[in-house]
């Protein structure tokens, strides 16, 4: 999978997670939606910097 095409996938699973996240308040659901984040935001970096 190409950088740009797993940034698409991983923008999906976080908004995914931010809607789950509204529902349900504990603590493993915010872990989650934080690995996601910044799984995200390094593959962002990763584009900009090609």
């Amino acid at each position: 999978m190409k950088a740009k095409a797993k940034h698409k996938d991983l923008k999906k699973k976080v908004n995914i997670a931010e809607q789950k996240r509204n529902l349900r308040r504990g603590e493993k659901s915010w872990q989650n939606l934080r690995t996601l984040k910044k799984l995200k935001l390094n593959m962002k970096d990763k584009l900009v910097k090609k």
